[in-house]
């Protein structure tokens, strides 16, 4: 079974998605239902019936259609329950149908502005076959998508707080938000977050300036508002991507934020690029904010 969870707000609908509702997955699901109600906004809880796509070559055994009507009932059941306690009003659907689909008619009805999922801290050879049928559709949107990664601890609390430090990966080339991204803007000035300009810089690379252009890109962009004082931090670090993740955690960010070119999106998160590695590694949660075309990019 695959289960997405869409978040309804005031300005749009967001969107998350777990591919099995287990208690660790409802951190994607309380982290969204945190950003919706911040911005005064409707939660609503998505479950897609979708029956894996499973290659007989892979010696794989199809699953009786009973289990997946037992499941089907069980995670609608703990959906509901779960929306009872969110801190955000909660609507439970379930829809059948190819993925590709059913969002394109949610996102009509719902005018969502993110998108979200939550990433198992395991993958096995089922999981990485949901998600590859996944992510693209969910890519193919043009949304912002927030991945959020599951706590590998289940003693621990699965709630995450809204974002109180958020780190913005930034290359010093000069980008234009997209208009899914310019929407989003108001989301973010709902958290009262502060921001973090991060730069990363391989061995070869000089250190003069750099940190200075990502500045004056993120803030030529509009991506913050003009009254938002932010920090900048910068390291060296080959690949680019443990850079990203080092910083993060150097600066102690509850967020990073990549700004994903139009290539970036329409090749493989996980397969390709700087993005696909930070979200593989990343302990707290990526946002991937679409912008429009721009010259080619060191950091993706």
């Amino acid at each position: 079974m695959f289960s997405v969870n869409s978040f309804r707000l005031r300005h749009g609908t967001f969107l998350s998605g777990t591919h099995r509702f287990v208690p660790r997955s409802q951190r994607a699901v309380y982290l969204t239902a945190l950003l919706a109600a911040a911005a005064n906004g409707q939660v609503i809880l998505l479950h897609m019936e979708n029956m894996p796509t499973l290659e007989p070559e892979l010696g794989l055994v199809t699953i009786p259609e009973q289990y997946y009507r037992q499941e089907r009932r069980d995670t609608l059941d703990a959906l509901a329950a779960l929306a009872r306690h969110l801190p955000a009003p909660a609507i439970v659907e379930s829809e059948a149908g190819n993925l590709h689909d059913v969002l394109g008619e949610l996102i009509g009805r719902w005018q969502p502005q993110l998108l979200v999922m939550g990433l198992a801290a395991e993958h096995d050879l089922l999981d990485e076959m949901l998600m590859n049928q996944a992510l693209p559709a969910l890519r193919q949107t043009g949304l912002p998508l927030l991945l959020v990664p599951e706590e590998t601890d289940v003693a621990q609390d699965p709630v995450l707080p809204l974002p109180r430090l958020v780190a913005v990966a930034a290359d010093g080339e000069a980008f234009e938000l997209a208009d899914s991204s310019l929407a989003f803007r108001s989301v973010l000035e709902s958290w009262s977050a502060q921001y973090s300009i991060v730069h990363i810089v391989t061995p070869q690379d000089p250190s003069d300036g750099g940190i200075s252009k990502a500045e004056a890109a993120v803030r030529q962009s509009g991506l913050l508002p003009a009254e938002v004082k932010c920090t900048t931090y910068q390291i060296r670090s080959q690949p680019r991507s443990k850079g990203i993740v080092q910083a993060a955690l150097d600066i102690q960010a509850d967020m990073v934020v990549i700004l994903a070119r139009p290539r970036t999106l329409l090749t493989s998160i996980f397969n390709l690029g700087v993005s696909a590695e930070v979200v593989r590694i990343s302990t707290v949660p990526v946002l991937l904010l679409p912008t429009t075309d721009r010259p080619k990019s060191a950091l993706e």
